[in-house]
């Protein structure tokens, strides 16, 4: 019988379970925003090329520079989307390693951080100024939670977060992803799992109790 694997979507992120390795890399969704930008770069490369001859000349440079500015940001924001930060805990190797892609290849900072240097699994509330200036404001309240590796010096890592509109329902059901990550981390690691994120009472009842239990234990 194979292996049972399970896949739960974080924020702009995927955290597949597997049995002995729990690994989060980038959403595959992630990369629909960076490749329309390179899609529409190429575009004007293309129109540049069929009618320079008839583009006034001041129009022509507009757009040969919108394609030179559009061009590495689709291409860098590609790639990244495709090899970009990825964190591993592998129970095999008694280790978690945190990869974070540079310039987009996917070759960068590697932080190993073997399981007894970790201290506890958080789950924490998202702060929302974690992710000013990555685009346009929504126009609804959004709640979150973050999913971080507090090591025995005190260091915090980010694993990843879930962030969804302030609905009841779909903040019980971001918690409960969250949740579930962090829980399959801390089984894993055999650390204790913390939560320090305020909670509805509808959703943090049975999580709570598991985690009496748990410390108790």
């Amino acid at each position: 019988m194979p292996a049972e694997v399970r896949t739960i979507p974080l924020d702009r992120r995927l955290c597949i379970l597997r049995p002995g390795v729990v690994d989060i890399r980038p959403s595959r969704g992630a990369v629909i925003g960076p490749l329309s930008v390179l899609a529409v770069a190429v575009g004007l490369m293309v129109l540049l090329a069929f009618t320079m001859d008839s583009l006034p000349v001041p129009v022509a440079a507009m757009v040969l520079l919108l394609a030179l500015a559009l061009t590495p940001i689709g291409g860098m924001g590609t790639v990244y989307s495709l090899f970009g930060s990825h964190v591993v805990f592998d129970a095999r190797k008694q280790s978690a390693r945190f990869q974070q892609g540079m310039l987009g290849l996917g070759l960068g900072t590697v932080e190993l951080v073997p399981f007894w240097k970790i201290d506890r699994i958080e789950l924490a509330d998202w702060e929302a100024g974690e992710t000013e200036g990555r685009g346009p404001a929504f126009p609804f309240e959004l709640r979150g939670w973050e999913v971080v590796l507090v090591k025995t010096s005190g260091k915090r890592l980010s694993v990843g977060q879930v962030i969804v509109p302030e609905e009841q329902e779909l903040v019980e059901e971001g918690f409960g992803r969250a949740y579930d990550v962090a829980q399959a981390i801390a089984e894993l690691t055999g650390k204790p799992l913390r939560i320090t994120a305020a909670l509805a009472e509808e959703a943090s009842e049975e999580p709570q109790e598991q985690i009496a239990g748990k410390e108790a234990s």
